[in-house]
């Protein structure tokens, strides 16, 4: 796969914009410092980031972002219920 470029290189189109890093559960977060915090992720993995509150300067983009999670939710009912049911109750 292509290595996604960076905001010089695609300004307008997509582009690394966030780091991405998975937390260690269980850690009070408040008495550590962040990289004692973070477990490395896949390196080979890619992630994009939705903005899903209320407060951007976009209402399109984030109406965009909602739909996009509902849609998610919908899809992974069937085996993370769970999941799909707090997603929906938050943003739906």
């Amino acid at each position: 796969m292509n290595t996604i470029p960076t905001k010089a290189e695609n300004p307008n189109g997509l582009h690394k914009r966030y780091f991405v890093a998975k937390l260690i559960q269980g850690i009070d977060y408040s008495k550590h410092q962040l990289e004692d915090c973070i477990l490395p992720v896949d390196e080979d993995a890619e992630y994009f980031v939705l903005r899903l509150d209320k407060n951007g300067s976009d209402p399109k983009h984030i109406q965009a972002c909602r739909k996009a999670i509902l849609t998610y939710a919908k899809n992974i009912a069937p085996f993370i219920p769970e999941l799909a049911k707090d997603l929906i109750e938050r943003y739906g």
